[in-house]
């Protein structure tokens, strides 16, 4: 991506859409679901936030490492980890309470059982203790928790990036090859499954959108930006589309871990599901403009504002996801509750976003004259 002092747009677009269509393909048997990504390619809205948040990474924490040094990147992505990870714990928390409740009066599904929360009920020290340490996951909390064990490397991988991007790509890549021909999960046994999104094989496709924004930033001449290029992106989506609207093209092969080739296995990141993101972003940057026309309409405000608080809309989701399934289950999928699920679940992200960024456009008005005058920092999202 070109070097701007402008904010990228297409990021806080496309960013914000991957976390609204999250939400609706979270909710059970959504019919708009059917027109969201994963149905008309290998990857889905989870590999576009992925990819996405690497590039954020870049523009957040790329200069603190060139003004700080290593120590000083590390004490700030530290700062935001912490902040995510009590986020993440938020949430657990408030599926646990929610689950709980509504099982006592609701009996349609056992709500405990379904989102993977049992655990705590039979076995409580043991489920908190493997909840801290990330290695219990329950149902809708797969996102952030790859991102917490991402942004944790995420020093040491942008320090590489910058001595030499080729070696941090040759790294990551090995270290996916690996996990992807071993079948290792990290975390395996101590959830009886491992991460339902591995990250030893989605660290790929987080160093990719880091190494992308450094090389727009301070190479963009090594970027190959061709219509032959396009072409060949254009081509990848076109099979993804074809294969994601008329069924899968390949065999799945469960029994045997070092042939992840389906195209839709999800774990371990399946190499067309890689590609097919990639192609994606690839198509976006080549014809999108940072600060296209379109990206600064008023059509696409409710999109940025999500995308530019990104950790509150999508803990909102999860949230309102997990009202969704108990709604939908307890009418018997009802199309009505499907309609007021979504026009009240997608909007509330939205509302959100906008109360957010008009308390931080409140915060940073200039103090009154003879005022004292407290400086705002900008967090990034």
């Amino acid at each position: 991506m070109p070097h701007t002092k402008e904010r990228d747009l297409r990021l806080d677009f496309f960013r914000g859409l991957a976390l609204i269509v999250i939400f609706i393909d979270h909710v059970p048997n959504n019919p708009i679901a059917a027109w969201t990504l994963h149905n008309f390619a290998f990857c889905d809205a989870a590999e576009v936030f992925v990819l996405i948040s690497g590039m954020s990474t870049y523009l957040a924490y790329g200069s603190r490492l060139e003004r700080d040094g290593l120590p000083g990147c590390a004490r700030a992505v530290w700062r935001r980890w912490c902040t995510i990870y009590g986020a993440h714990l938020l949430m657990l928390a408030a599926l646990f309470g929610l689950a709980t409740t509504v099982s006592r009066h609701f009996w349609a599904m056992d709500y405990v059982d379904s989102l993977r929360l049992k655990w705590f009920h039979d076995s409580p020290v043991q489920a908190i203790f493997y909840a801290l340490t990330l290695s219990y996951l329950p149902k809708y909390l797969d996102i952030l928790p790859l991102y917490l064990v991402l942004l944790g490397a995420a020093p040491l991988i942008l320090k590489l990036v910058r001595y030499d991007w080729r070696l941090a790509l040759g790294i990551s890549a090995a270290i996916y090859s690996g996990a992807w021909l071993s079948g290792w999960n990290l975390a395996e046994g101590s959830t009886h499954q491992g991460w339902y999104l591995n990250p030893l094989t989605w660290q790929l496709l987080y160093t990719v959108g880091i190494v992308w924004c450094h090389l727009g930033r301070t190479a963009r001449e090594s970027m190959p930006f061709s219509w032959r290029w396009a072409a060949a992106a254009a081509g990848l989506v076109l099979f993804g589309a074809l294969s994601g609207a008329f069924g899968p093209w390949f065999v799945p092969v469960t029994s045997h871990p070092w042939l992840f080739l389906w195209p839709f296995e999800k774990t371990f990141l399946a190499p067309l599901r890689l590609l097919n993101v990639i192609a994606l972003g690839y198509l976006v940057a080549f014809f999108v403009r940072p600060q296209a026309a379109l990206l600064r309409s008023p059509i696409a405000a409710p999109l940025l504002s999500c995308g530019r608080h990104s950790l509150p809309v999508y803990a909102a989701g999860v949230v309102l996801s997990c009202l969704g399934l108990i709604a939908v289950t307890e009418t018997a999928d009802a199309p009505l509750m499907h309609a007021t699920v979504n026009l009240i679940g997608i909007p509330a992200l939205i509302l959100i976003a906008a109360a957010l960024d008009w308390r931080r456009n409140t915060r940073a008005q200039p103090a009154p004259s003879g005022t004292s005058m407290l400086t705002v920092r900008r967090l990034p999202t």
